[in-house]
């Protein structure tokens, strides 16, 4: 859009002003006193301890509205309340209309405009904006002749500190305290922001003398975070009001594990100092355990208190879930897995996190932080590495939350003093024959380029010498060494036993 002319929304914008400026009417309809037909609305306007607010004006109003159509606003009544409180509104109703099926609805409004804001709760407490009119919808449909009773109250008001304790999250609270306000109960929210510790403040507007009924809740959610409070507030109540999930925790915290780690040939590490460099596609078992450390495997009771615990992390897409509970008619089934498992790819630092859930928010979590770091190869130690005189089978090597990739490792064997072995990534049977080729050719490279550095100019001729156990029928590709191992990338190509696809080959270098 240039400085002259409209952008297509703003131009439908001004048409669509337009039209409800068209089609909205709005007029007075009242009348000088009551008939036999007219509807009459009484009630009294209080506050706090039932003292009687005077010279409150009153109002009802008529809304009719269409669908995308006209609006009609009728002011129907107005008056003021007198010393005692007392009001009497009194109109003709208007008739229950079938044709179109307009939305129709009587509000009686209350302007509060000269009660001082610093002394009384306004309407703008509830939704942050600053307006003193009090709107109670009359939703019901109103006949001739009936009599209505509408009471009024506006409690006075008093701001006193709330804190949240102990509430480990990984997001903001909402604080609500419901009072009685009006005709209605009607809810005061404040978000909290916690810190790392899970504790936060904010300052609550509450009903002086009245009931006032506090919850911690999720945004934007019905569920609660912790039990409610009830308690009347006076001139006195001065000390904050704290909830404080310590208690709760205390039976039900956890630590998240990193207990051991595997070699690819099946055994564990022979000292315990091993733990703190396992390497790439090595299993890694992971542990929920108690805050002292100790391991529970049947811990259900532990964590019963929690809807889900899940184990997930910042640098992968998916989340496994430990524990959770499932409904199964009027029985809730709880499952949990204290013990489990995962590969991981790439060296350098990873962490993971352990999240307890309650009513959809995290209440206690925990994390690990490893580093992997490469071997001659990955995971192997060439010198160590237990070799077989043949292929008997292959492994998959897969991270529990990273569903996307999956390799296919065979066991090393060796021939001649050199070590081989092929690693494959798994198939994408959703996608065509070319771009799951592609796919498996870049990640493949992408694997080899991490641990082995840039690809290799070589003479293709010489690719035989170069490796021992090479299949003659497939096409080399992107040749990787460094000090201890050479791998290359090859192209299978179809037979009647397999699909075309890529994959590594990877060998020890020959001692010099």
């Amino acid at each position: 859009m240039n400085g002259k002319g409209f952008s297509f929304s703003t131009v439908i914008s001004m048409l669509l002003a337009s039209f409800l400026a068209i089609s909205c009417s709005e007029k007075d309809d009242f009348i000088p006193e009551p008939t036999a037909t007219s509807v009459i609305v009484t009630g009294t306007v209080t506050t706090t301890s039932g003292e009687p607010l005077a010279d409150i004006p009153v109002s009802i109003d008529y809304y009719e509205s269409y669908y995308l159509g006209a609006q009609n606003i009728l002011h129907k009544a107005k008056g003021t309340t007198d010393s005692d409180g007392h009001y009497r509104l009194f109109f003709e109703p208007e008739a229950t209309k079938e044709n179109g099926n307009p939305s129709q609805v009587y509000y009686l409004h209350a302007e509060l405009k000269d009660l001082p804001s610093s002394e009384f709760i306004m309407p703008g407490d509830f939704d942050d904006k600053s307006n003193t009119t009090y709107a109670y919808g009359i939703y019901e449909t109103l006949r001739q002749g009936e009599n209505v009773s509408i009471d009024l109250h506006f409690p006075k008001k008093k701001e006193i500190m709330t804190e949240l304790k102990n509430f480990t999250a990984d997001r903001s609270l909402e604080v609500r305290n419901s009072i009685q306000f009006g005709a209605e109960m009607k809810s005061v929210r404040h978000i909290v922001d916690l810190d790392d510790k899970g504790n936060g403040s904010v300052r609550m507007t509450c009903a002086l003398g009245e009931l006032n009924k506090f919850s911690v809740g999720i945004l934007n959610s019905f569920s609660e975070a912790c039990e409610p409070k009830e308690f009347t507030v006076g001139n006195d109540s001065d000390s904050p009001i704290v909830f404080d999930n310590e208690d709760v925790l205390e039976n039900c915290r956890f630590k998240l594990s990193l207990y051991t780690y595997t070699g690819f040939n099946g055994e564990e590490p022979d000292s315990k100092n091993a733990l703190s460099t396992p390497a790439p596609f090595d299993f890694l078992g992971f542990r929920i355990v108690r805050p002292d450390g100790e391991y529970d495997a049947f811990g259900l009771e532990r964590y019963q208190y929690y809807d889900s615990i899940v184990w997930d992390s910042p640098e992968f897409p998916e989340s496994y879930k430990i524990y959770h509970k499932e409904e199964n008619g009027s029985a809730s089934e709880k499952h949990l897995i204290s013990q489990w498992g995962s590969y991981f790819f790439d060296n350098g630092l990873h962490k993971t996190v352990l999240k307890g859930y309650r009513n959809g928010r995290v209440i206690c979590a925990d994390s690990v932080t490893f580093e992997l770091k490469d071997r001659d190869f990955l995971c192997f130690d060439w010198d160590k590495c237990k070799a077989l005189p043949k292929v008997e089978k292959s492994y998959e090597v897969f991270c529990q939350l990273d569903g996307f990739l999956k390799y296919i490792v065979t066991d090393p064997v060796e021939t001649d003093g050199i070590k081989s072995l092929d690693i494959s990534i798994r198939f994408r049977d959703s996608w065509d024959k070319a771009t799951l080729l592609n796919w498996q050719q870049v990640r493949l490279e992408n694997l080899l380029s991490k641990h082995l550095g840039h690809w290799i100019e070589y003479d293709g001729s010489s690719v035989g010498k170069l490796f021992r156990n090479l299949s003659p029928a497939d096409k080399p590709g992107k040749f990787y060494e460094n000090e201890s191992t050479r791998a290359i990338v090859m192209h299978r190509l179809p037979s009647d036993y397999e699909e075309e696809h890529f994959y590594i080959h990877v060998e020890s270098k020959p001692e010099i």
